[in-house]
């Protein structure tokens, strides 16, 4: 897919994450699109591309959410880490790995949240973050089949440049 519109769809998937999702209150957990976006894209383009997203996929989050900067960076930098590790392999070997992989990213994800949250002197209720995290992580993996299909008929849908 086209980084340009590839950017368009992260930014607008994150502003819905988190302005219109949270105002929604049906449940007390919210999918995360730009973290399974984040983790198949950086699966199919590369450990240093997904870097690259992570980074700035985190700071926009940290404007939306008005939380420090680094925030978000730092747990999606591991997402995109996990993503690259993974790369080739994903989409490869069956319907296992691509649900595997997201739901220990998201699990990663929220546990470097909570530790940044603990050493920035914010009270954390670990029991409570643990079932989150193991709900949000099934959330997401429910996920996988409906975004690599977004993303790839993306990629079919724009014309490739021919060299």
């Amino acid at each position: 897919m086209d980084r340009f519109l590839f950017t368009i769809v992260l930014m607008f998937v994150t502003l819905l994450q988190s302005t219109f999702f949270p105002a929604m209150e049906l449940l007390n957990i919210i999918p995360d699109f730009a973290l399974v976006l984040l983790l198949v894209w950086s699966a199919s383009r590369g450990m240093e591309e997904g870097l690259l997203w992570a980074f700035g996929l985190g700071l926009w989050m940290d404007f939306l959410t008005l939380d420090p900067l680094g925030t978000h960076v730092i747990p999606l930098l591991a997402v995109a880490l996990i993503g690259g590790a993974v790369r080739g392999k994903l989409f490869r070997s069956g319907a296992v790995l691509p649900v595997v992989a997201v739901a220990g990213a998201t699990i990663v994800y929220r546990v470097i949240g909570v530790l940044i949250q603990t050493f920035s002197g914010q009270g954390v209720e670990v029991t409570g973050e643990a079932r989150l995290a193991i709900l949000a992580a099934l959330l997401n993996a429910l996920l996988v089949p409906l975004v690599y299909g977004f993303l790839l008929m993306m990629d079919r849908w724009l014309p490739r440049r021919v060299s």
